[in-house]
């Protein structure tokens, strides 16, 4: 596959900062070809796609080459240590882009996906922008159950751009990060997010609320929406659960990060972990005194609160390293 040296050689360069699209992938060849084609729709002369390999023993090489031989503009990077933080961290590095947009393996792109990236990138509302990120629309293998709530796996906060505060930011799967100031401060923490079986989260918040300390901006960007899939291995009970104790784990990582000071550390392991009994059983409750009655998605958002009040105290007895 042949690659583009640099953002010069590219013509149309000139029309606003060369874009990387970044697919960070393991063992998923069969969703993977989709996403790359939904890209290479959208793909201009300033736009690059990188795949990178997180150590899968499929044909994800194989696909890339394939569909890279029809595209100048797509490259493959492998890495060979596991982990979605570090293939992200892969991507940075090896990135062409002043701007680098990651998409996950098993979404799609809407109409007008790349566009809007262009052109919010040719203008952007403001110099302290870090990083920019669009609307998730889930797309399921099979029915969801009754007990899944219509508003869960969706994100969209509406028609109007925005700077986000330290309460939320845009998801991962479709995000954008400025290059360089994503590599000058650190990347994303390869103690978060997904790596093999453990169901990891939180890694994208990390790093937004590293960079808005730094007094960089995270901004809202309607029009960048796209499709994800959600398998119908994630949508049961247990799935949900593990996922909402990991998603504790990780918050408590996260907020003791940010907690200065060993006394402040301690105050919050302390609490969490004296609180975090009740907080379990009273959720434990709540779940089961609704699910008979019909109210089943009311019922598992308890069960999930109660189970990431769990994981939390369960993080908060561990060192921080």
């Amino acid at each position: 596959m042949t690659h583009r040296p640099n953002q010069a050689a590219i013509p149309g360069a000139d029309r606003g900062p060369l874009i990387t699209v970044a697919i960070c992938t393991r063992n998923r060849a069969a969703f993977l070809e989709p996403a790359i084609l939904s890209v290479l729709a959208q793909i201009q002369d300033d736009t690059e796609l990188l795949v990178v390999d997180n150590v899968s023993t499929d044909n994800t090489a194989g696909l890339v080459k394939k569909l890279g031989a029809t595209c100048a503009n797509v490259r493959y990077v492998y890495e060979a240590k596991t982990g979605l933080s570090t293939a992200r961290n892969t991507a940075l590095r090896n990135a062409r882009g002043q701007q680098v947009v990651f998409l996950d393996d098993d979404a799609t792109v809407e109409p007008g996906w790349l566009a809007a990236y262009q052109k919010f990138f040719r203008a952007p509302p403001s110099p302290k922008i870090a990083v920019v990120g669009g609307a998730v629309f889930p797309r399921y293998e099979q029915p969801p159950p009754r007990w899944l709530s219509p508003k869960e796996n969706k994100y969209d906060l509406g028609d109007q751009p925005f700077c986000f505060n330290r309460q939320a930011s845009p998801w991962e799967c479709n995000s954008a990060y400025d290059r360089e100031i994503a590599i000058q401060h650190g990347g994303f923490d390869a103690r978060l997010g997904h790596n093999g079986t453990n169901v990891g989260a939180h890694e994208g918040a990390d790093f937004t609320l590293r960079l808005q300390d730094a007094g960089l901006e995270i901004w809202w960007l309607p029009g960048a929406g796209i499709q994800h899939t959600i398998h119908a291995s994630r949508v049961n009970l247990s799935w949900y659960c593990s996922s909402a104790f990991a998603a504790g784990a990780a918050s408590a990582l996260k907020r003791l990060k940010f907690a200065h000071g060993p006394g402040r550390r301690l105050g919050l392991r302390l609490g969490r972990v004296i609180a975090a009994p009740f907080q379990f059983l009273l959720n434990g409750v709540v779940f089961l005194a609704l699910f008979p009655l019909g109210k089943q998605a009311e019922a598992v958002n308890a069960l999930r609160r109660g189970l990431r009040a769990a994981g939390y105290a369960w993080q908060s007895l561990k060192p921080l390293a």
